[in-house]
């Protein structure tokens, strides 16, 4: 169907509906999600389908046993709180899983179950959005650039920086070897290689530099 058609089959639509009932339609349709999938593009798409394959490649609070400083660091808070990584959970996401109960929300301020007061969550990744609007609206035109990301982690700073930006070059400087793993099998995957490069420690990062 193409543009002018679908527009009167849409007002028509909109005329059948009951007056009284109109005006809620009508705010349902500025304010829902439901038309997300109409709507985003093909970067969107795939930086959605990293998302899966790094949720499906980690455990649920997306910690690892050799991220000592940063277990450290969440157990030093002064309420309980939870690793959730924004750029694999999104609010729906966690929405669903708090439905299926694989995730609560809460805790219990007497024993620290899981039961009653908000559970604080902790992020070390931008969600989606939150890229987009950096590369878009934040940063200045990085064409012809060299864009540095020091702790790089699960590398989602320079996958949106790949298909969000003009970079010349995005460098992920991650000490954690298990995460540059990670970094390396997306940025292959997703053929990323010719301008993403991960060089693992700040040493050979320098190295770099020096070339």
């Amino acid at each position: 169907m193409e543009f002018c058609s679908a527009r009167r089959a849409v007002l028509q639509l909109l005329g059948a509906v009951a007056p009284t009932d109109r005006p809620a339609l009508l705010q349902w349709m500025r304010t829902t999600r439901d038309f997300d999938e109409f709507t985003q593009d093909n970067n969107d798409i795939m930086l959605k389908s990293i998302a899966e394959d790094l949720r499906n490649c980690l455990p649920l609070e997306t910690m690892l046993s050799s991220e000592h400083l940063a277990l450290q660091k969440i157990q030093q808070q002064p309420e309980p709180t939870v690793h959730v990584d924004a750029f694999l959970y999104d609010e729906d996401f966690i929405d669903s899983l708090c439905e299926e109960g694989k995730m609560s929300r809460n805790y219990c301020m007497v024993c620290g179950s899981h039961q009653t007061a908000p559970l604080g969550f902790i992020s070390h990744s931008f969600s989606l959005m939150e890229l987009k609007f950096i590369y878009h609206h934040v940063l200045p035109d990085l064409s012809g650039k060299v864009l540095v990301d020091v702790g790089s982690r699960l590398g989602t700073v320079l996958y949106g920086g790949y298909l969000y930006s003009s970079a010349l070059q995005l460098y992920g400087v991650e000490m954690n070897e298990d995460f540059c793993q990670l970094q390396e099998m997306v940025i292959k995957k997703y053929q990323f290689t010719d301008r993403v490069k991960i060089p693992v420690t700040y040493f050979s990062f320098s190295l770099i530099l020096l070339e």
